[in-house]
């Protein structure tokens, strides 16, 4: 007697849904950095996106991913992304670090790319 395998329901990511970038992750990997952008959208889904940027500088890192992401398209917002580094980088107790002056690197590359986007898209 074969029994059936429990399926649970699988919602697939929609390649229309909208997402925006929650938290950008910095990792050290050698002589680059490891960026993961933590993306959600409305209908409560997650997704991380990585790159690795190529160079050690962290803020030519960030805007480096802040392009990436605002290139794909369907990402319409970074407003409020924090910028953390991971336990690498961690000088105290704390498992992640903000940084807030990286915050805004990101947040200014990724608008200026989304305006090129979407005056290609006119």
């Amino acid at each position: 007697m074969s029994r059936r395998k429990y399926r649970q329901e699988v919602r697939p990511i929609r390649a229309t849904s909208m997402w925006r970038v929650d938290q950008v992750f910095l990792n050290l990997r050698g002589q680059r950095i490891e960026v993961t952008c933590s993306l959600v959208n409305d209908d409560g889904g997650l997704r991380n996106d990585m790159t690795i940027a190529p160079t050690r500088d962290p803020k030519e890192a960030v805007e480096f991913a802040a392009r990436y992401i605002a290139a794909k398209g369907n990402v319409y917002r970074a407003y409020g992304a924090r910028v953390r580094w991971t336990k690498l980088l961690a000088t105290d107790d704390i498992d992640l670090v903000r940084d807030h002056v990286l915050e805004d690197a990101f947040l200014d590359a990724f608008e200026e790319t989304l305006a090129e986007v979407r005056d290609r898209m006119r």
